[in-house]
């Protein structure tokens, strides 16, 4: 059965994936597409997240549904990072160009993570989503703690 605990990764995830909201007006370009894959992830966490930690109703179709589409979107976003894409608007810092292997690491694991819990929900697994959950959304903790600054 589900676990009740981690509920400091719960209202992590929430709070990262509502933090920044404002942080797209007069994004443009590849900058902009890439804050809109962020936010699809954001908000897919967010939907996922009572549902994997045992708080709200299962629904194992809304897991896969969300977990799959956090997939997708990890394995786009990484296309729209080309070198020296920064602006005034975005969140990126620097070091995700100069340290591209980690980061991209990160991507492509948050991607991995995701796609094993959309599998566990797709075959009915649910007794596993809690740790399945907290193993992808680390990926988006140490990403944005290194990767991600902060716009006021």
């Amino acid at each position: 059965m589900f676990r009740r605990t981690q509920p400091a990764i719960l209202f992590s995830i929430i709070f990262l994936s509502l933090s920044g909201a404002q942080a797209h007006d007069g994004a443009t370009g590849v900058v902009k597409e890439r804050m809109d894959l962020m936010k699809t992830i954001g908000k897919n966490t967010k939907m996922v997240a009572p549902i994997a930690m045992g708080s709200a109703d299962m629904d194992l179709k809304a897991v896969e549904d969300g977990a799959t589409a956090i997939q997708n979107a990890a394995i786009m976003a990484l296309e729209k990072f080309p070198e020296g894409s920064t602006s005034e608007h975005s969140e990126a810092k620097a070091n995700i160009w100069t340290d591209w292997d980690k980061f991209s690491g990160l991507m492509k694991s948050l991607a991995a993570d995701a796609g094993a819990l959309a599998q566990l929900a797709k075959d009915d697994e649910d007794f596993e989503l809690t740790d399945a959950f907290s193993k992808m959304a680390n990926n988006c903790k140490n990403c944005h703690t290194e990767f991600r600054q902060k716009k006021n």
